[in-house]
């Protein structure tokens, strides 16, 4: 088992996984929840940012 560190975790979850994290391992529904995730993010961030603008 290798632990996780993850850099915003407000909750202080522990993350362990076997071996090494690979999107190439991932099924087509967690890659695409993956993706889906990141789009909302990257949304937010620039939305955020027009408004510091």
């Amino acid at each position: 088992m290798k632990k996780i560190e993850v850099e915003n975790n407000p909750l202080g979850i522990k993350i362990y996984v076997n071996g090494q994290p690979s999107m190439d391992n991932m099924s087509d529904e967690e890659y695409d929840l993956f993706v889906s995730s990141l789009e909302l993010r990257m949304n937010e961030y620039y939305e955020n940012k027009k408004i510091r603008e």
